[in-house]
């Protein structure tokens, strides 16, 4: 069997590292070949893994509302993509289709080309809480991916939840991902945690939904306490969205306490090594990071909302808070803080509870049920 995946970028965030863990588990297996939309660190990914891959400079079917150019400029590129797609993947022989998020098409129109059979893998609530749109507004954009898919594969409950509204449950697939975490990276030394201060971190792109300000603003709690802490801002994104954090570091003169480390290839070190990760995110569809923080024995506090609820156990594996409530979540660190028997129980529960839940095995099968499927019936 041949797979022909679709990435919606080249970056390595969740989405583009869950693509990877699922081609490591599958590609024993299944032949496995990747279309990407540009050049970026995952392709030496790829390279590594020696797995076949073409670029091709189609775009997300979704953005800004405005410039409305722009949106006509996005629909005109795909339009002339999509046909070139097919043709390489009619080229590689492949028998399925996977478009790896929502926010791409061009897979889609490929496989109703050829006639293969096509799966579309959601790992989002969707955009609209960073101000994106459908080019083709959301109802028909909903039709179009009821029709263009075989099966839907949705990351969590919370996500399933939403989608079920607009696709039937007879096509979706609730699959949580196996989260591997690379020991061999994991023990490195992180230099800038050497003086020891109870540090957090918040991992992942800088965009307004994340809402890396409620981290910001706990730790400004913390500090007015009296307690040594520290926190590490680990991602790039919206550039507004970074200078308006920058700005609350400064304004409150947190510049001591709060870092940014920009993008970090690697970053498990940093989550073994500090004492608690935060995820403020409210439309988190999964929370990868938290697993991964999990299964390093690390406290994990999460926002109370999305697929988070069904990852953090309160008091067992972890710790949530009110969305939006940073004193809250201030409370949660200091509970830590004082804490750090109860911590590393947390810690040692949830590295258990997830290393039993996410596994490769389970992942795998779970996967190659659908896929084998979908290849008897195009047979």
């Amino acid at each position: 069997m041949k797979i022909c995946f679709i990435s919606h970028s080249s970056d390595k965030y969740g989405a583009e590292r869950a693509l990877l863990e699922l081609i490591d588990i599958i590609k024993e297996k299944i032949e496995c070949y990747v279309i990407l939309p540009r050049s970026g660190p995952l392709i030496d990914e790829f390279r590594k893994r020696n797995i076949t891959f073409s670029i091709f400079p189609y775009r997300w079917w979704m953005g800004k509302k405005y410039p409305r150019w722009k949106r006509f400029a996005r629909i005109i590129l795909n339009f002339f993509t999509w046909i070139p797609i097919a043709l390489r993947i009619k080229l590689w022989k492949c028998d399925i289709v996977y478009t790896n998020t929502v926010t791409i098409c061009v897979g889609a129109l490929a496989a109703k080309l050829l006639k293969l059979p096509h799966i579309w893998h959601i790992h989002e609530f969707g955009y609209e809480h960073h101000g994106l749109v459908f080019d083709f507004g959301e109802k028909f954009s909903y039709w179009f991916i009821k029709n263009f898919s075989n099966v839907v594969i949705i990351n969590s409950y919370a996500v399933a939840k939403k989608y079920s509204q607009y696709i039937p449950s007879s096509k979706i697939k609730v699959i949580y991902q196996a989260v591997d975490v690379p020991h061999e990276v994991i023990n490195k030394e992180v230099q800038i945690l050497k003086n020891r201060k109870f540090s957090c971190a918040i991992i992942g792109s800088l965009q307004e939904g994340k809402r890396q300000e409620e981290a910001i603003l706990a730790i400004k709690e913390l500090l007015d306490k009296g307690l040594d802490v520290e926190l590490f801002i680990i991602g790039k994104g919206n550039p507004t969205y970074e200078k308006y954090l920058r700005d609350l570091v400064s304004k409150n003169n947190l510049d001591n306490y709060v870092k940014f480390l920009g993008y970090i290839d690697n970053p498990f070190p940093y989550i073994k090594a500090v004492n608690a990760i935060l995820l403020c995110s409210r439309f988190e569809a999964f929370g990868r990071i938290t697993i991964e923080a999990m299964k390093m024995g690390t406290p994990v506090i999460g926002a109370k909302s999305g697929g988070t609820m069904e990852l953090i156990k309160e008091g067992f594996n972890g710790f949530l808070y009110t969305p939006g409530d940073y004193k809250e979540l201030a409370e949660k660190i200091v509970f830590l803080y004082q804490h750090p028997e109860v911590a590393r129980e947390i810690g040692e529960n949830a590295k258990k509870w997830a290393e039993q839940q996410f596994t490769r095995e389970r992942y795998r099968n779970e996967v190659l049920t659908i896929l084998n499927n979908l290849y008897l019936i195009k047979k």
